[in-house]
């Protein structure tokens, strides 16, 4: 059985229908507006303990962070059940697809279940240039010497393998500058 729509009821669906296209085109500008510059990750001075995490991939593949060491990169910190992660991959894969060889950048997924459970998120996302690392949440919370981790997050390690940057929230990697911004700040290190 069908019920007709009057012209009022037609009126308010599509006013309602508006009204609700321009919240949520507010709150995507908004969100827009929230993401940090690469150049937020400006170096300051060294802190932590030198980072010596060790990171788990799929077939039992293993990465320390200590392997890093003479060279500075980027740390950036994930979750397959965080959506704000789950919109700014996108972005960071088209970035990393555009450094290629030379990416100074290691996505790390932290509480997100094995290797391979986050390899199978990547692939169903399409996301081929974010590699399935994966890093257990108490030694990362330990180095950071606290309780409550904020994620996303991204960090600036220096060569010697201390923090001297980071960044809470989503990263702009589409702005057009991001990968001057990047060597700009790899550079002063």
């Amino acid at each position: 059985m069908t019920v007709p729509i009057g012209r009022r009821g037609f009126i308010a669906g599509v006013g309602c229908a508006s009204i609700a296209a321009a919240l949520s085109g507010a709150a995507w500008a908004e969100q827009q507006e929230n993401l940090r510059s690469v150049k937020s990750l400006k170096a300051g001075k060294a802190k932590l303990d030198p980072i010596a995490l060790q990171l788990s991939g799929p077939a039992g593949a293993t990465e320390s962070l200590e392997s890093q060491r003479g060279k500075p990169f980027l740390l950036h910190v994930w979750a397959t059940w965080c959506g704000p992660c789950k919109q700014e991959l996108p972005k960071l894969d088209a970035f990393m697809a555009s450094l290629e060889t030379d990416c100074p950048i290691i996505p790390v997924a932290v509480a997100s279940a094995t290797p391979e459970k986050v390899a199978a998120f990547l692939d169903a996302a399409g996301l081929k240039h974010v590699p399935a690392w994966t890093m257990d949440r108490a030694p990362y919370k330990a180095w950071l010497k606290t309780s409550d981790v904020a994620i996303p997050v991204t960090y600036l390690i220096d060569g010697s393998g201390r923090l001297r940057a980071s960044a809470e929230g989503g990263v702009n990697w589409s702005a057009p500058d991001a990968a001057q911004q990047l060597h700009d700040i790899l550079s002063e290190l």
